[in-house]
């Protein structure tokens, strides 16, 4: 018995590895230029169905499975020609996306650099149309931050033109593949805004110089933008900074404060405290986003709760807005913190079983799954209904922190405020808990799916298919269905306060604790 496994098992691992060994430049070739025939691209469309209809909890929350049906066999008889990867893409996602689930998406794959040198000279290759940061107003695209060589591009400056199409096409063809949480679509322009450069990659390649037309407040400017090497202008830079400055010696008192919240992104902290006022009467808490690898939020939350205990502060602004989610377990600790009860915060995390992404790969993935069978059978459990879930923390009751707050809370959300940061809000909105100021959340207030997020590559087009295993959803549940957390309060910062840099939603907290003072 055990020289038949063995002997099965090696020609599989034998087949395996010779199937391993095609080159880095074909699998590159297959994403880039390859053009994938009809009968691969409907069998790529077929596992993407079957995958979803296994492992996805929520398939059918806002489509019906007749519709989704039709929406993938519609789909497989359009396609009656050869299609590059790219191609593929821009038809299959939209499919994805009707799910209505903003966490399960097509990923598009990156080409593989094996060679040292040639992904270093990528790494420090700056783009062109990634030197500069973005606002989406009215179908309108703004210049916020300039990192090119052009000086004269300044904050508020209206781009007009990309390689002669103008910002509306180019965000109707971009948002075709969106997937959102529900019925709430509200986050469109925000996902523009922040991924425009790695969209505009996908959908009309990334070129070494692009032309631009540009109008500022006293003309049109057309002109090309081209590539720079970043490596080489720090390196510049250093030079003419060591020549004219002395470093100072950091601040021992500060650098302590810090030291829980993690690096810089994009030359931002994910995660502050600090107090609004000298009487430290009003504390604020922005958390950017419940995953950032480099912090420690228990070490976090203790500093800044500790600091609002010792200052008897009577207000607390948490600001979540742009917070695409994270752990559970961030969320959760934050939660503890803001009610003196016990609480139950999560409701049975329910899934279909269990589920192997190595199931439908290649490889020795595939080989993987052959070898051990290898799902979540043993953090699955099963109850009286017959309904799969997995234990989380959250779904059993919990103690609240000992160190808890009392005072005033108020919560700004906005359109991008996702998963874990809808989550949080749907249970305090739930204990009226805090006074939400903002715009409603893109993060679905009754549910998501989420969990384990396996990613699975379709097997022609390299296409990444990722998404959710369980339904991750709130105690406490609003009416209406399918939309985000609404603020109690709307506010919304307009294009010219982003260029001024003044927090319309902010003040009107400051303005509302001074009436209340």
């Amino acid at each position: 018995m055990f020289k038949q496994f063995f002997l099965k098992n090696l020609l599989l691992i034998t087949t395996v590895s010779l199937a391993a060994c095609s080159s880095v430049k074909e699998y590159n070739l297959a994403i880039t230029e390859k053009k994938h025939s009809v009968q691969t691209l409907k069998q790529d469309i077929d596992l993407t169905h079957q995958i979803l209809k296994d492992g996805h909890p929520g398939l059918y929350w806002y489509i019906s499975k007749k519709q989704l049906d039709f929406k993938f066999d519609s789909l497989k008889n359009a396609i009656n020609e050869p299609l590059t990867t790219r191609q593929f893409y821009q038809k299959l996602s939209p499919v994805v996306a009707a799910i209505r689930c903003g966490h399960t998406a097509l990923r598009f794959p990156s080409v593989i650099q094996k060679d040292k040198k040639e992904r270093e000279a990528t790494k420090n290759k700056i783009y062109p149309l990634h030197q500069f940061t973005y606002a989406v107003s009215e179908d309108k695209l703004i210049v916020i931050n300039n990192k090119s060589k052009n000086k004269n591009i300044k904050t508020g400056t209206e781009i007009l033109e990309i390689d002669g199409l103008a910002p509306k096409e180019i965000f109707n063809i971009v948002s075709t593949g969106f997937s959102y949480d529900g019925y709430n679509s509200l986050s469109r322009n925000k996902r523009i805004e922040r991924n425009f450069a790695q969209l505009y990659k996908i959908y009309f390649s990334e070129q070494d110089s692009v032309a631009i037309k540009f109008k500022t407040d006293s003309a049109v400017i057309n002109t090309f933008v081209s590539f720079y090497d970043k490596k080489k202008d720090a390196e510049a830079k250093k030079k003419l900074d060591t020549a004219k400055t002395v470093a100072k010696v950091p601040d021992k008192k500060i650098k302590k404060t810090l030291k829980y919240r993690g690096n810089k992104v994009n030359n931002e902290y994910q995660l502050d405290f600090k107090f609004l006022d000298q009487e430290k009467d009003i504390a604020y808490l922005k958390i950017k986003s419940f995953s950032v690898p480099t912090a420690n939020f228990k070490q976090f939350y203790k500093q800044a709760f500790d600091s609002i205990s010792l200052s008897k502060s009577k207000n607390l602004v948490i600001d979540i807005r742009n917070n695409p989610g994270g752990t559970l377990s961030a969320s959760l600790a934050l939660f503890s913190y803001l009610t003196d009860k016990d609480f139950v915060y999560l409701a049975k995390p329910i899934n279909n079983g269990g589920f192997s992404a190595d199931k439908y790969q290649t490889g020795l993935k595939k080989l993987r799954y052959y070898l051990t069978a290898f799902n979540d059978n043993g953090n699955i459990y099963e109850d009286d209904e017959g309904n799969f879930f997995s234990f989380m923390k959250g779904y059993k009751p919990q103690k609240p922190h000992k160190n808890n707050y009392k005072g005033k809370v108020y919560v700004l959300i906005n359109e991008f405020s996702f998963s874990a940061s809808s989550l949080i809000s749907a249970n305090l909105k739930g204990i009226n808990r805090a006074t939400f100021v903002g715009t409603e959340t893109g993060g679905g207030a009754n549910q998501c799916t989420a969990g384990r997020m396996p990613v699975v590559t379709l097997k022609n087009s390299k296409l990444d298919l990722r998404f959710g295993l369980n339904r991750m959803a709130p105690i406490y549940q609003q009416d209406l269905y399918g939309r985000g957390v609404f603020p109690d309060v709307e506010v919304q910062s307009t294009l010219k306060d982003r260029i001024s840099n003044y927090e319309r939603e902010l003040q009107w907290i400051l303005t509302d604790i001074k009436g209340k003072g």
